[in-house]
């Protein structure tokens, strides 16, 4: 999906990358009406980031998940964030989400490895139903560790199993 923009009004979105603001001086000096193309993906974050005490809180901004772009995209912020948690507690918040295709499954599994590798403890919440179904279909419901809410979600990782572990 691409968007049209025209005339001055894009100073906001120059703000998601400091490195366009010479392109923008270049472009628009010359003619301040350039009609320019932009892909949505390559504009807007595809996740947001929090810390809550030791635990970082990943979400998403889109509900459905499904363009091959903006798959690229997710998985990539979801890797290149993963140092953030620095308490080794990475928590991914799916609401909001109501669907995701099988590439982005891929991506998630991906994720998974790579915070096991890394001891990082990672952990689902607020999956919707139609997500966590196709979940339990795949059988990823028993590798992902899936919480209800956020809060609990949070909890969950201070608690200790039946022999202190």
């Amino acid at each position: 999906m691409q968007e049209l923009l025209i005339g001055r009004s894009v100073d906001n979105l120059f703000r998601v990358d400091e490195g366009l603001r010479d392109v923008r001086r270049l472009l628009f000096s010359a003619n301040p009406f350039i009609v320019y193309f932009f892909k949505k993906s390559s504009l807007m974050a595809a996740t947001t980031s929090q810390t809550n005490g030791e635990v970082l809180i990943v979400g998403f901004t889109d509900s459905k998940i499904l363009d091959s772009q903006r798959i690229e995209q997710v998985g990539r912020e979801l890797q290149e964030i993963t140092p953030q948690a620095i308490h080794k507690k990475y928590l991914l918040n799916f609401r909001g989400v109501s669907f995701m295709s099988s590439a982005m499954i891929t991506k998630l599994v991906m994720l998974n490895k790579s915070c096991k590798a890394q001891g990082v403890a990672l952990k689902f919440c607020e999956v919707s139903p139609n997500v966590l179904e196709v979940f339990k279909i795949t059988k990823l419901n028993k590798l992902f560790d899936i919480q209800e809410g956020e809060e609990k979600a949070i909890a969950s990782f201070d608690k200790k199993g039946w022999f202190g572990g």
